[in-house]
């Protein structure tokens, strides 16, 4: 067996096959050279002179450190059956937190019951309210559903109430009203009020001068269509904007062509309703619009799953 190497600085006994000192990095005269010397540390090979290893920094002569065991991969969990009646977790992350309230599709919570979706304003769904209570106020600054960031909801704008299964919707006196979406011909009544894009216009019944009246008399011009309603439209702070007659038959209410026009709002299709008017009847049907046409409620309104409501500028679509 070989001798062991002294070190000439510190006194330690090495390894003869070691060509630095383990405690002071000393070179060791004597020591054997028959071989190349390896770093203890990665198994490099050392130069002689070196006092450290020049691949991974270790001292030359250091012991080496086993590396610590890799742990085992985690156990797979499958997820709950249908029949466990609880959500699946996430692996890693810890239970899925309820979507109520919080940004959400429109097959979150399935078996979350009647509940109305705040929808962006690119189409897609944003926060969920349940309507799990027998009444839901609605409003900007109290209720189960607060509209916090629209200037045009009222602080106490709306209320939704679930009796006995029946879900309906009730404006509370709301500066701006609450509006419906049409899913048919609907037909309107004097001073009813329908939206469409930015605009809301009022049915009004348009004046007729009396037959004995001379001012009735039309000396020149086209002959008296026959209007006996117009459509008013109403601006914001309570002024009147254009009157549009309505002549009996068929109105066109569009962006570009018809007998009502609003080419600067392009909330409104080019083809957005039709307005019929047929004796004393005046009805109002949307035609395909992109972004739909709705009529103010006055009282108490059933909703179905798919209905949507105007609060202010806020679209709401109602779930089940």
């Amino acid at each position: 067996m070989a001798k062991p190497a002294r070190c000439e600085r510190c006194g330690r006994e090495n390894d003869p096959s070691f060509a630095f000192c383990l405690d002071c990095g000393q070179p060791l005269k004597g020591a054997a050279r028959s071989g190349p010397v390896l770093c203890s540390a990665c198994g490099a090979k050392l130069q002689p002179d070196f006092r450290f290893c020049g691949h991974c920094g270790a001292p030359a002569g250091a012991p080496r450190v086993a590396a610590p065991p890799t742990p085992p991969p985690p156990q797979r969990t499958p997820p709950p059956g249908p029949a466990s009646g609880r959500p699946a977790e996430d692996e890693g992350r810890g239970p899925a937190r309820p979507a109520a309230a919080t940004p959400a599709g429109p097959s979150a919570r399935p078996d979350a019951g009647p509940r109305v979706t705040a929808m962006r304003p690119d189409g897609g769904p944003g926060t969920v309210f349940p309507l799990g209570r027998d009444e839901t106020p609605c409003g900007r600054a109290e209720g189960g559903i607060q509209l916090a960031d629209d200037p045009a909801v009222s602080p106490r704008h709306a209320r939704f109430t679930l009796r006995s299964g029946v879900l309906r919707v009730e404006d509370l006196g709301s500066v701006n009203g609450t509006f419906l979406r049409l899913k048919g011909p609907h037909r309107l009544s004097i001073g009813e009020e329908i939206r469409l894009g930015r605009q809301v216009l009022r049915l009004e019944p348009l004046p007729r001068p009396a037959a004995a009246d001379p001012a009735a008399v039309r000396p020149w011009g086209a002959p008296d269509p026959g209007c006996r309603f117009r459509l008013t439209q109403l601006l914001d702070g309570g002024g009147l904007g254009e009157i549009f007659p309505l002549r009996p038959g068929e109105n066109a209410v569009g962006r570009e062509a018809g007998e009502v026009t609003f080419p600067s709002d392009r909330y409104v299709s080019a083809r957005h309703a039709r307005v019929e008017v047929r004796d004393a009847d005046v009805t109002v049907l949307d035609v395909g619009s992109s972004n739909g046409t709705f009529v103010k409620i006055s009282g108490p309104v059933d909703l179905a799953p798919g209905d949507q409501l105007l609060v202010g500028s806020q679209l709401l679509r109602v779930e089940d």
